[in-house]
């Protein structure tokens, strides 16, 4: 089932600039969200974190959430650790909240 998931967000990663890796173990993943895929800077940073300014990411979480997907975020990565009993149906139900939600972050990308 992870590899499942793994190739599909990987198949997003190829649609979306807005995608700069999809990393792997099991039903474990981190997706990471760039500004520009090819100098991989991040939409926010840490010291952003920190300092308590709104990051874009927790934007995307929050239009997840509304599409009833509740994923884990961090500054400029999504933490995906669904349910171990999780079926196929639902893990293209979250792959396709995914895809919808990418765009907004594909619109804020910067041009090479």
């Amino acid at each position: 089932m992870g590899a499942y998931l793994v190739e599909k967000f990987r198949a997003l990663q190829g649609k979306h600039p807005s995608i700069g890796a999809v990393r792997g173990i099991g039903l474990f993943i981190a997706v990471e969200l760039v500004k520009n895929r090819t100098t991989k800077k991040p939409f926010n940073t840490k010291d952003e974190k920190f300092a308590g300014k709104p990051l874009f990411i927790d934007k995307l979480t929050a239009e997840l959430m509304k599409k009833g997907i509740f994923v884990q975020s961090w500054v400029s990565h999504f933490v995906i650790a669904p349910p171990l009993i999780i079926s196929k149906e639902e893990m293209d139900f979250a792959v396709n909240a995914f895809d919808e939600v990418l765009a907004i972050a594909d619109e804020a990308v910067e041009a090479d």
